[in-house]
């Protein structure tokens, strides 16, 4: 990690604070937008949190989801910017990205292995379950006080980037933080329901539509469904309801790698990797200008 004590007398002498996260956004960069925002706002801050795209309904529990604006909702951005969960500056979305780029103090908060170090302040942590741990730390620092609402947050960051602490990034001081985020009162019931069994009707039939198109390699190794522009129009699903649907073709007996290969425009497929068995898949996605964790 570079400029860590740099980079919270920046935050410190911020007045207004912009964070953003990356598109098509997941637990951990919503988790993160809101932990950091709220936490800052404590300190009496205006903060402005911003996401190119819609903030997925399974996350509406959390306080602050329905604060978060979109690009073209901001009028003016501050001299400081803060890029939460973002390899690259793109990463936030094309317009919105040219804009933050001009900002006078970008701060970069991640923990990809692929992160660019685009920020004059980088926080960066390879070794972070997720990006919610990085900024979990930056509190005492800062001196901002933990409450239910920032800890939810972060709770919620670390419990999807971890696949429920299934995933090999989960540590002993992952299982430490997050049963600190629960003596301040994070309500387990309330995650549990909103992240794992409340599911919308059209997600359960995209799963179903997905699920037929799962394939294997001749050796049993890899796995693989595929999810087309028709079948998000004829079930009626969203964007948000094609990134749990890689663990499938994972689960599989002697499956190493699953692949989820999703139409997103016509003739463009973006592919996820997912692996189990201590396989690298950043380095595969690598291969292709992509990166991940």
């Amino acid at each position: 990690m570079e400029n860590h004590e740099s980079l919270v007398e920046v935050l410190r002498l911020a007045d207004r604070i912009l964070i953003a996260s990356h598109v098509n956004p997941d637990g951990d960069s919503i988790g993160t937008l809101i932990g950091l925002g709220l936490g800052l706002e404590s300190l009496g801050k205006e903060v402005i949190m911003v996401n190119n795209d819609k903030t997925p309904s399974m996350y509406s529990y959390l306080d602050g989801a329905s604060r978060i604006l979109r690009p073209e909702q901001v009028e003016e951005v501050p001299d400081t910017v803060v890029l939460v969960d973002c390899t690259d500056v793109e990463r936030v979305g094309p317009g919105l990205a040219e804009r933050l780029k001009k900002a006078a103090v970008l701060v970069n908060i991640d923990h990809h292995l692929s992160n660019s170090r685009f920020g004059h302040y980088n926080l960066v942590d390879e070794e972070a379950a997720a990006t919610a741990e990085i900024v979990a730390k930056l509190l005492g620092p800062l001196k901002i006080k933990l409450n239910q609402s920032i800890a939810t947050a972060l709770y919620t960051g670390i419990v999807m980037d971890t696949g429920s602490f299934r995933y090999s990034n989960t540590t002993a001081a992952t299982h430490r933080l997050a049963a600190y985020f629960l003596e301040q009162g994070v309500d387990l019931d309330q995650v549990r329901d909103n992240l794992f069994e409340t599911r919308p009707l059209a997600m359960l039939r995209l799963m179903g539509e997905a699920l037929q198109t799962l394939k294997t390699s001749p050796d049993g190794q890899l796995a693989w469904v595929e999810i087309t522009q028709e079948m998000l129009d004829r079930t009626g699903a969203r964007d948000e309801h094609c990134e749990e649907l890689i663990n499938y073709p994972r689960s599989v007996a002697g499956v190493k790698i699953g692949i989820l290969f999703r139409e997103i425009s016509p003739g463009k497929v973006k592919v996820g990797f997912r692996s189990k068995c201590g396989v690298d898949v950043n380095k595969l996605a690598g291969q292709f200008g992509g990166g991940g964790h």
